[in-house]
């Protein structure tokens, strides 16, 4: 059945598991606004990492629920403007950038060029500024037709692992010779052993027995070590944790194996969500203390660094590279419909989905 009138998915900020699918108010644009309907999106781990983070973080805020229990998790996609009450802004446009779980998004175009504009709805003032940037299709240098799914799927992940990359070097690993990566059949996670695997760094995948043969497959690990058998892996010299999975008790494991030999522990995400949730209890961790890394701030010092323009150019090459690759590992898969996205929501929520598997959403519009 085709839906006649805007819909949102939410959930539960108390309960992930509590989700619920309804028809939007609608409501007529104002003065310089304009209506995006929204195409199709990408729903990863990275997502439920955002809705584990929704307080902290403050994620919850792009996309405000009307009831303050409700929470509407951002997601990475294409939409075309409907309708335009801003004279920059032409109907038939398309853009890539945040969006509610939603079948259109009303946003006030600021500081509007030839590449884009940025969200200027005052919600959404003050938060990171990474997030309210909206790309023309039409101008943007990281776009390719043919890899469009690729583009909702990795674009956003891959800016986070060239960020996490970025820094790393600059500090020159802290000295390490390894990095190893939890959940390292995510999708982050490729991405950075990706870039890592063109530096003289070897690099250690930290993964379940199911994700065991994918990880390998994939040919981006030098080694790959099952979380079971952490305790017993043979630690050669010095190393650097990324942590994608966000469990505690792999998180104390590597620092209990490796001690003094771990130079540094950097906090990405939260595939493991509910181990997350759960925190950890017991003393405090051998080796050193666990840094949250948030990927805005390495990227407005690098903007700040080497100018806007420049930034982008650099993320865009390193991306069309990588889209090729990334093709061959992941496969789309498409669901549409209110049904579709609720199941696809539920498989990535439970860790259901299969690492080779890319959920591409959308609503019938």
């Amino acid at each position: 059945m085709i839906n006649t009138g805007p819909r949102v998915f939410e959930v539960s900020k108390s309960d992930l598991h509590l989700t619920r699918s309804f028809p939007m108010a609608e409501r007529a644009l104002q003065d310089g606004e304009v209506r995006l309907l929204i195409d199709a999106f990408a729903f990863t781990s990275n997502n439920v990492t955002y809705a584990a983070f929704g307080e902290a973080m403050k994620y919850w805020s792009f996309f405000p629920a009307e009831e303050d229990s409700w929470g509407r998790i951002p997601v990475w996609g294409f939409a075309t403007v409907n309708e335009s009450l801003n004279e920059e802004i032409d109907p038939g446009e398309r853009y890539f950038g945040y969006f509610p779980m939603a079948t259109e998004l009303i946003v006030k175009p600021d500081n509007v060029r030839e590449s884009g504009f940025v969200d200027g709805s005052g919600h959404r003032r003050g938060l990171p500024p990474i997030y309210n940037q909206y790309t023309r299709v039409s101008a943007d240098p990281g776009y390719k037709a043919d890899y469009e799914n690729q583009q909702m799927l990795f674009r956003p992940l891959f800016l986070t692992s060239f960020l996490i990359d970025d820094q790393l070097a600059e500090f020159d690993f802290y000295g390490a010779k390894s990095v190893y990566l939890s959940s390292a059949s995510s999708k982050t996670a490729m991405a950075l052993a990706y870039l890592l695997k063109k530096r003289d760094i070897k690099v250690v995948a930290l993964t379940s027995r199911r994700s065991r043969n994918f990880c390998k497959s994939s040919r981006l690990y030098d080694e790959i070590v099952l979380y079971e058998d952490i305790a017993d892996h043979e630690v050669p010299d010095a190393g650097v944790y990324v942590d994608f999975a966000g469990n505690p008790k792999v998180r104390r494991a590597l620092h209990t194996k490796m001690g003094d030999a771990l130079k540094a522990s950097v906090m990405v995400g939260a595939t493991n969500w509910e181990e997350t949730a759960a925190g950890d209890e017991d003393a405090p961790l051998p080796g050193p203390t666990p840094q949250f890394f948030f990927a805005p701030d390495q990227g407005a010092k690098r903007v700040e660094d080497w100018g806007g323009e420049e930034f982008s150019r650099r993320v865009s090459l390193a991306l069309l590279e990588f889209y090729e690759p990334a093709s061959q590992w992941i496969k789309p898969v498409r669901g549409l419909g209110d049904e579709a996205i609720s199941e696809f929501y539920e498989r990535v929520l439970n860790d259901e989905a299969l690492p080779s598997e890319g959920f591409i959403l959308s609503y019938d519009l």
